[in-house]
């Protein structure tokens, strides 16, 4: 080796000496900087045309790349718990413990111990006053359990606007950091910081979407969702939130703009058509996705159930159930049903047996008389297993059998063989099915015409029926936020042992029947209240279906506690692990200013070493 090339090693270890130092400094005074990484030197020869001509080195970030990668697609998953596990326990706190006086069903239970005491005592003024107090207690409860469910969706769509914004700012600052570092690593300077500042963003990105992230040999990262929708590339994609103001029960997301009752995120590119991020399901974990599920499934399932409730209490006294009777006509056996009084919303229910089958069927004819509102959803009813037929009852009776006729078919006649009478037979001689049974569910409309059911709750201060209708809008679909006392009975209490004039004051009639109704009275509670697992009806009680309403809740607040748990037990070890290579040590680093000491000292003496050498040379 001649002593130039000697020289030369030596001053450019020196020099790298320096900057190490520099480096080794850097890591220590940002040791516990969150997104620092510990930065090393590599260093490898210099090599020219006569062979090794000095040193170079570069800033290396210590880090696992494979555990970075668990820990980017773990963070979603810790978010969407988080946000699930927040939100189920409010509705949790909401619904109250089961038998608790101050939960939704200690509120059902209260009216029903009422209206059992009046039914001991109907002479008694001062229970008629306590059955009215306890009927407005539960109708202000389920006013107030909508009011705070949809004031707890309200404000996730506003945390859906934010988390959004703020999505499309670490969007923007990881593009415009792809430039930067593109540009430094080009021109050979040290960029290790800003991939520290990138990698920062991402990981608070990921709080809020499923991404995925990959390098490029110049140092672009590009940043995709986990279902493959690009978020950075050459530049920021830009994600659009049209957020709406305050919700409503009956404000839904839908994927139809039109009709559509909350925002939606979208991202329209210049080259193609506007996609809806949450219509195509390219968002799958993260804040954001526990946000819309929040807003879209768990809350609206809270709501579906305060509203069955509801609907349940309003039915139970006010409607009452006709029976068909037996008719037959030429060889044909069927029943009669008297559709007298029959409202919008009200069902007419067939039962048959179905001989090809071997199956009992049941199909529910509901009455609208906007026919704009046809066809109904087969969850119209609260009967998963039935068969739901929107019949139009604008045009008359005979086009109402005509419209029943059509949709049974050829196996059945139908008809209208006088007045409010609906008919229908089996198909006789051919002996392909049996019908069982026909009836009807009518809501009555008064408060003395004989009939023990009374309207006690109605809709909304207007006083209107509750009858189910579907003309212009769902009548069940936010009923909890409307139910009320009907006002004639709050006047006069009375009313509730009074069914016709004249009943004496004690005659207790109406009061055992209200009990009876309100207890004994069994309902379908349509899947869309999801209380229990898969696509299935829950058939029980008032006062069951309210403790069902509270355990589930309790339920789905504790399971998402335990996932949260669980995920952050997955979390925290990730973090640890990666914090193991990526965090600084100080004693490791202050150990490597010895050696970076002793190295200094080294090239130090190698130079006076070839300075002495050189100096006796020209001496010579």
């Amino acid at each position: 080796m001649s002593l130039s090339t000697a020289l030369n090693l030596a001053v450019s270890g020196l020099s790298l000496n320096q900057r190490e130092t520099a480096l080794v400094s850097q890591n220590i005074s940002r040791a516990d900087q969150p997104s620092y990484t510990r930065k090393t030197f590599v260093t490898s020869d210099s090599v020219g045309q006569q062979g090794t001509i000095g040193l170079k080195g570069v800033v290396q970030r210590e880090i696992d790349l494979e555990v970075q990668k668990q820990l980017t697609q773990s963070t979603p998953d810790t978010g969407y718990a988080e946000v699930k596990a927040y939100y189920a326990s409010r509705l949790d706190q909401l619904m109250g413990e089961p038998g608790k006086s101050s939960s939704i069903s200690g509120s059902v239970s209260a009216f029903n111990n009422a209206v059992k005491a009046l039914a001991a005592t109907p002479e008694s003024a001062s229970e008629r006053l306590s059955t009215v107090s306890k009927a407005k207690t539960l109708a202000a409860s389920l006013n107030q359990l909508t009011d705070d469910i949809q004031a707890m969706r309200s404000d996730v769509e506003g945390q859906i606007s934010d988390s959004v914004n703020r999505a499309n700012e670490l969007l923007r600052s990881i593009a415009k950091l792809n430039e930067n570092i593109v540009a430094q690593k080009a021109s050979g300077q040290d960029y290790s910081s800003l991939e520290d500042a990138r990698d920062q963003s991402v990981k608070e990105l990921s709080t809020l979407l499923d991404v995925q992230t990959q390098v490029d040999r110049t140092g672009k990262m590009t940043v995709a969702t986990q279902a493959g929708l690009v978020l950075v590339d050459a530049e920021a994609v830009k994600l659009n939130f049209d957020k709406t103001g305050t919700l409503s029960a009956r404000a839904l997301w839908t994927a139809d703009p039109k009709s559509r009752g909350t925002g939606s995120i979208t991202i329209g590119t210049a080259d193609g058509p506007i996609v809806d991020i949450i219509d195509s399901g390219l968002i799958r974990s993260g804040k954001i996705a526990g946000y819309i599920d929040v807003r879209d499934r768990m809350m609206v399932d809270a709501q579906n159930q305060a509203d069955a409730l509801a609907a349940a209490i309003a039915s139970a006294l006010s409607d009452k159930s006709v029976a068909g009777t037996s008719a037959a006509s030429g060889g044909k056996n069927g029943f009669d049903l008297d559709l007298n009084g029959l409202k919008a919303g009200n069902t007419i229910t067939l039962n048959y047996f179905d001989r090809s089958t071997g199956e009992n069927k049941v199909v529910s004819f509901v009455r609208v008389d906007d026919p704009a509102t046809l066809p109904l959803s087969n969850n119209a009813t609260g009967n998963s297993k039935d068969r739901v037929v929107g019949v139009d009852f604008s045009t008359g009776l005979n086009n109402v059998a005509t419209q029943i006729q059509a949709a049974l078919g050829s196996r059945f006649a139908v008809s209208n063989p006088s007045g409010t009478t609906l008919q229908i037979l089996d198909d006789g001689a051919t002996n392909k099915i049996d019908i069982t049974n026909l009836s009807a569910r009518v809501t009555l409309s008064g408060l003395q015409v004989g009939e023990t059911g009374m309207p006690l709750f109605t809709d909304g201060v207007g006083g209107t029926l509750f009858t189910g209708s579907f003309d212009g809008a769902n009548q069940k679909q936010g009923f909890a936020g409307r139910i009320t006392v009907n006002a004639v009975v709050v006047k006069d209490p009375s009313l509730l042992v009074a069914y016709a004039s004249g009943v004496a004051a004690g005659d207790p009639k109406r009061p055992n029947d209200l009990s009876e109704r309100l207890t004994k009275t069994i309902f379908d509670f349509g899947s869309d209240t999801a209380v229990v697992s898969g696509n299935s009806s829950f058939s029980s009680t008032i006062e069951g279906f309210s403790n069902a309403m509270t355990s589930h809740w309790g339920m789905v607040s504790e399971d998402a506690k335990t996932a949260l748990v669980s995920q952050n037990t997955i979390q925290n070890n990730l973090e640890n692990r990666f914090a193991d290579t990526s965090k600084v040590n100080v004693d490791a680093e202050l150990a490597r200013l010895t050696e970076l000491q002793n190295a200094y000292a080294a090239n130090a003496r190698v130079m006076t070493a070839v300075k002495d050498m050189l100096d006796i040379l020209m001496r010579v």
